[in-house]
């Protein structure tokens, strides 16, 4: 059986104190995703310290180990519950939710993965992307908290401060030569993703493949979004998010780019 709008697709976020609620890269790439096939879901905000128990209740698998080496599982959003029958499929992380929707849903909504293209996407994904994800996730680190509530916040914190080996507020300082080289690898991240677009003759530099939304640009889309958290560090830019730098550069390419994804940004 497949989701209805009365047994939807259960779609397990991350909450933020930001006007659309929604705004992590994983996450957005799953809900854009549900959005372009038109797929009935709901949301479930689930707290960052309340990820773990409650997806052991509700037997989702952990998507990787902590980097930590104890070798204990890592549980982490997005994850859906499909209500498939006999027993309803359970799923964590944003890629294998992607190929699954894309083969449990053949012939609802648009294609993501085009025969042929599903590897081209994938690695483009895991290299070329990854520069600019970096940077990104440089930038709005310190952000990050502030749009979290309580728990949440407390808990990014101190993940995020000793994985980075400093607290987190000191991460891209405003001004500093820091924040400066990471604009500049991010710029250099945008520049080779523009590079394969640009050779999508047909797409006109507009889609990674053909010229309709494929899972890469999907990626790239959720990637701005991350990007459009509130942040006061650039404002020697004229910008208020890491997203205003963005949209500035390459004559507005990727703020053209983004205008596609316009009517997929609701949040269910």
């Amino acid at each position: 059986m497949a989701a209805t709008p009365s047994n939807p697709i259960i779609f397990y976020d991350i909450p933020a104190k930001t006007d659309l609620k929604a705004w992590s890269i994983n996450m957005w790439k799953t809900r854009l995703l549900l959005n372009l096939k038109g797929l009935p879901y709901r949301t479930e905000w689930v707290s960052y310290p309340d990820i773990q128990p409650t997806f052991e209740k509700l037997g989702i698998k952990h998507t990787s180990l902590k980097m930590d080496g104890s070798g204990r599982p890592h549980y982490n959003c997005p994850a859906i519950i499909d209500p498939t029958t006999p027993e309803p499929t359970k799923l964590s992380d944003s890629t294998p939710i992607a190929l699954y929707l894309e083969e449990a849903y053949k012939g609802v909504g648009p294609t993501v993965f085009p025969d042929g293209t599903k590897d081209a996407q994938l690695e483009f994904i895991d290299t070329v992307v990854e520069d600019a994800i970096t940077a990104i996730g440089s930038l709005v680190a310190a952000e990050v908290p502030g749009i979290l509530d309580p728990r949440g916040s407390e808990y990014y914190y101190r993940a995020r401060s000793a994985s980075r080996g400093k607290p987190l507020e000191t991460v891209c300082l405003a001004g500093s030569d820091e924040r400066k080289q990471i604009w500049e690898d991010l710029k250099r991240g945008l520049d080779a993703i523009a590079k394969v677009y640009d050779q999508n003759v047909e797409g006109k530099g507009e889609y990674f493949a053909g010229t309709d939304i494929t899972y890469a640009d999907i990626f790239l889309a959720a990637m701005f979004m991350w990007a459009r958290i509130p942040s006061d560090r650039d404002k020697d830019m004229g910008v208020d998010s890491v997203w205003g730098g963005i949209a500035k550069l390459d004559e507005g390419r990727w703020a053209k780019f983004m205008q596609k994804f316009e009517g997929l940004l609701q949040v269910q």
